[in-house]
Formats: structure tokens, sequence, C-alpha cells
């Protein structure tokens, strides 16, 4: 007699295959978003603290990242966190728009108050 290592319980398969295809779906997105920045999986890898081959398995849904990885991924390419879990494309594409211009703000800001910085000290020169 055969064992059948298959299950046969439908609810069980059908997780599965919602657990399969929502993996598969994040790890194109991640790839599409490192692709999208124009970065090499070491790049990212070296920017999450993690090995390029753990970036590939990232991409081939071999493994799913972690959620701290999935944020930091998510402040690296720009995107909302929204993106890389399926969300509506209409409303990351604005979130993202917007959450790239606050970035730019952000860092016209440092400017800014390095630019200052210098300018009181060649005052006190």
């Amino acid at each position: 007699m055969k064992y059948n290592s298959k299950v046969s319980d439908p609810v069980l398969t059908s997780d599965e295959r919602r657990k399969r295809d929502l993996m598969r779906d994040l790890s194109r997105r991640i790839k599409s978003a490192r692709e999208e920045a124009r970065m090499s999986q070491l790049q990212v890898g070296v920017s999450l603290g993690v090995s390029d081959k753990t970036i590939s398995g990232y991409e081939s849904a071999r493994i799913a990242p972690p959620v701290d990885k999935l944020l930091q991924l998510a402040d690296l390419f720009k995107k909302p966190i929204g993106f890389f879990l399926g969300a509506d494309p209409r409303d990351y594409k604005v979130s993202s728009r917007l959450r790239a211009v606050e970035i730019a703000l952000r860092d016209i800001r440092l400017q800014l108050q390095e630019i200052k910085l210098l300018s009181q000290h060649k005052d006190l020169e």
C-alpha cells in the first residue's frame, strides 16, 4: 500500500495555494522594486545587512522576508509597505510619490541646516 503524502483537505490545500501565490507576488514585487531602483542583489543585501543569497531567496519565493526586512525594503525603495503586500497599484503610486517628496524635503532641510551652520561659522571668523 502506498502512502499518499498529499493532503486531501480542500481548505488546507486552498490555504497552501493562497500562501504560495502571496509569496510569489511578494517575490515579484521585491524584484521589480530592486530593478526599478537599478540595484543589484548584493547592493540591496548590504543595505539590509543580509547576503545577496538572502535577497535571491526573497525574489525566488524560497524564503519570506521578516517584517523588519520588509520595512527596510520599503524604505530603501521608497515604496509604501502596501506595495509589497499587494495593495491596489493606484494607491501605492500616489503614496510612493508622496513618500519620495517627503524624503526629498527632509534631505533639503538637512542641507539648509548645514548651510546655515556653515554661514554662522564664517560670520564668526
